[in-house]
């Protein structure tokens, strides 16, 4: 149990410098109205590139032939097959962000250009 809550404080103090920082941040840069929906529009589309990723990855992994192609003959994960499954999540979380940004670019200059 010790163990548990010295993790649950290293996280919290791990995160709660970042979270610090950016309030003191956004309080001195004295944002107004615009700034603010901006910093929400941007927060709003994460939030669906990460839910995206979340469900692409989802679909990738259940998809059996992607273990077997990883996992070769041996049916056992080496360090470089679990390296190989690393980066196939990376990059699926990769190219959801990159497609969900060219998305909202694309909406912006569609209904924004004259």
């Amino acid at each position: 149990m010790n163990e548990k809550i010295k993790n649950v404080i290293d996280f919290v103090t791990r995160h709660a410098i970042w979270f610090i920082i950016g309030i003191l941040a956004f309080f001195f840069m004295k944002p107004g109205i615009a700034e603010i929906q901006t910093f929400l529009f941007i927060a709003f589309f994460e939030a669906v590139a990460i839910g995206l990723s979340s469900l692409a990855l989802y679909a990738y992994t259940k998809i059996n032939f992607t273990k077997v192609l990883l996992k070769g003959n041996d049916d056992k994960f080496s360090d470089f097959e679990r390296q190989g499954m690393y980066d196939v999540i990376g990059k699926v979380f990769l190219s959801v962000h990159l497609l969900v940004g060219l998305i909202v670019l694309g909406v912006y200059i569609a209904q924004f250009s004259n």
